[in-house]
């Protein structure tokens, strides 16, 4: 048996209450002399008749006895007695709590997962002694410290009963960072540092912790306490909308739908658009993801048979912007990932410009878009025009802008599509000319080279580029970039190393011209670039993750209006672009931007691991395997509840000999 409190504490009571117990049986009774007829009726008081002296001898007494059992009682309740359940640990305990997605799954006890593992942690912190301090960290894609090193219960508890539910997908790696990191705090009193040392991390979660096998536990013990049984989902895991290019009316719904649990369902899909019902249809049956013993096993990257998913398409017809949602029907244990929104933008063709001297390939390459206007300018009038023929709302008028061999720093928010010559800002530089180079490398997957064979480009020669490193290369040569993509602020820049034209302008610099590749590689590029405006919606944003909207320039400060439709007020960055980033929750983000169209964002899960529910079954992390216990092995089972029953037990003796001699 062991105490919580410190050993002063049951001392200090006992100090208090049995030297004064005592010592009222030592004191002499004084009575008043009184004559009376007979002394028959007062033969239990005759032993009085004898003191007569201010202290008496200290006789056998039952009654002290029993009174001296309840005191030891009561002071042994203070101190807090438990059982140990066989486990000891080190003075610092770190309590990580995952708060992710696949927490949010539903037990067949009417609990969630994230609900268990706050209760099993709770019982951790009540059963702390007094030498013991813990500290709290919730995570889920980013971790944050609710509560420092303390031995203070209370606050370590409210801590824990303060974590909310998130949709976002789990991350380890912060996490442990965070709870080394603060296991061994610098520039505090060396005394705390010393009485922490060593850490116990002990980790409550389902095991669903996609980049757990690289995270190293350096100066920590790790245990899990895996919460969670159930593995029956099925879940939407890719929703792609998207306009035809010919008919921009017309509006293409894909929603990509997986089982993940062991058993095969039939599902039925529905469609919403601005929360009308529109279509729905059924799935049938979907075979099972596996036995439970092989899902259990799943890593990132290793998905279920693919026989346990299905795409269903949906097609309407849509003349304006709207909010549509995908939908689920019946339930399973993870709800969040029953429905997917996506913000569809308006039909209207690409608005682009052409900066060029004559250049009649590109004229023609870039006329092929459906585009509601296309005008060209020269350099010369690029530069000079007034603002408002190019700036509207404090954006670029134009969707696209392609500049042939033209660098120039006039670039208000929009997307610019370099041919030959470079942004003016900070970072980009563009060196000599480099001539029967080589491509040596390309990313084929990037969505400009999708309907591109590189291999047919033939090229004369290209300028030396030097980019910053946030940029993305798309094509390389043998001493650089060829074509990369960079995102700053509010602008979109492609930017190409060699252009149509030699130097001089006097002949072709590539033969890609001539072929019909060179129309597509422009089609696919002016659709990357115009982004929403050619593919029918708004960006989709994943749970955690923050995103950035355009803002009229009269406003400071906008609101935000949550899915669960409380409200937040945000500032309006330098930029002219307001930031969120709480971003927890699926569902549709409403930020009153004072542009039409622009305000609204779509947060899905659409995570294949996270929907994956079934707890890990050999969870490990980079550093080793990671001992595994329940709830009820690491908690401390009180004891002072029995010595408070034994107190009740002993005051009802004693009341019980106290009556008998009192009443003769």
């Amino acid at each position: 048996m062991s105490f919580l409190a410190p050993w002063y504490v049951p001392v200090l009571a006992g100090a208090l209450t049995v030297p004064p117990l005592v010592l009222l049986y030592f004191l002499k009774l004084k009575r008043q002399r009184l004559p009376v007829a007979s002394t028959l009726l007062w033969r239990k008081s005759i032993e009085d008749l004898r003191v007569n002296s201010p202290f008496q001898r200290l006789r056998s007494s039952l009654l002290l006895l029993l009174q001296l059992l309840v005191l030891a009682a009561a002071c042994i309740a203070i101190a807090e007695p438990f059982k140990s359940a066989g486990r000891t640990f080190d003075n610092a305990i770190v309590l990580l709590i995952d708060q992710s997605a696949s927490m949010a799954a539903r037990e067949s006890n009417g609990e969630t997962r994230l609900e268990m593992a706050k209760r099993e942690a709770a019982r951790v912190i009540e059963g702390l002694t007094a030498q013991q301090r813990a500290m709290v960290i919730a995570f889920a894609d980013r971790a944050r410290v609710l509560a420092p090193f303390s031995d203070d219960r209370k606050a370590l508890l409210r801590a824990i009963d303060s974590i909310q539910q998130t949709d976002a997908p789990a991350k380890l790696t912060e996490a442990m960072t965070l709870a080394e990191a603060h296991s061994m705090p610098q520039g505090e009193d060396i005394g705390i540092a010393q009485q922490i040392g060593h850490a116990h991390v002990i980790l409550f979660t389902d095991g669903r912790l996609r980049d757990a096998e690289e995270v190293i536990a350096q100066r920590s013990t790790v245990e899990l306490v895996k919460v969670g049984t159930t593995a029956e989902n099925v879940g939407i895991v890719d929703l792609d909308v998207r306009r035809n290019y010919e008919q921009p009316t017309e509006l293409t719904i894909l929603a990509r739908i997986r089982n993940f649990g062991t058993q095969a369902v039939a599902r039925d899909v529905s469609l919403f658009i601005n929360g009308e019902l529109k279509d729905a249809r059924s799935i049938g049956q979907l075979a099972a993801a596996g036995s439970a013993e092989k899902v259990a096993l799943l890593r990132p990257g290793e998905m279920p048979d693919e026989r346990s998913e299905t795409v269903v398409p949906f097609e309407v017809v849509l003349e304006t912007g709207a909010n549509v949602e995908v939908r689920l029907s019946g339930t399973d244990a993870l709800a969040t990932d029953d429905r997917a929104f996506a913000v569809v933008t308006p039909p209207q063709p690409m608005k682009l410009l052409l900066v060029t001297a004559g250049n009649r390939f590109l004229k023609r390459m870039v006329g092929v878009m459906p585009a509601d206007q296309f005008d060209t300018w020269t350099p010369e009038e690029y530069q000079t025009k007034p603002d408002a023929e190019l700036i509207e709302n404090g954006r670029c008028i134009y969707d696209v802008v392609v500049f042939d061999a033209h660098s120039t720093d006039r670039l208000p928010p929009g997307n610019y599509f370099f041919f030959g010559g470079i942004p003016l800002i900070d970072g980009v530089e563009r060196g000599d000319l480099l001539e029967n180079e080589i491509l040596l490398d390309w990313d084929d997957t990037h969505p400009v080279l999708q309907h591109t064979v590189v291999e047919s480009l033939r090229i004369v020669g290209w300028h030396d580029l030097k980019l910053p490193q946030e940029a993305v290369t798309i094509i390389e040569g043998t001493n650089g970039p060829v074509l990369s993509f960079l995102g700053r602020g509010r602008n979109q820049y492609l930017i190409s190393a060699f252009s149509i034209f030699n130097e001089d302008r006097t002949a072709l610099n590539t033969d890609w011209v001539f072929k019909g590749e060179s129309i597509a590689f422009m089609y696919d590029a002016l659709r990357f670039l115009a982004g929403s405006t050619t593919q029918g919606q708004q960006p989709p944003v994943k749970p955690g993750e923050a995103f950035s909207v355009p803002v009229a320039p009269q406003y400071q400060n906008v609101a935000v209006r949550r899915p669960d439709q409380t409200t937040e007020n945000i500032p309006v960055g330098s930029l002219g672009l307001a930031t969120y980033g709480r971003t927890d929750k699926v569902g549709l983000y409403v930020v009153s931007t004072g542009i039409p169209g622009e305000g609204t964002r779509a947060v899905n899960l659409l995570d294949e691991y996270e929907s994956l529910i079934a707890p890990k079954g050999d969870f490990r992390i980079a550093s080793g395997d990671v001992q595994q216990s329940s709830g009820s092995e690491l908690a401390r089972q009180p004891l002072w509840p029995y010595f408070l029953m034994a107190l009740g037990g002993i005051l009802f003796v004693e009341w019980f000999v106290y009556s008998k001699r009192v009443y003769v």
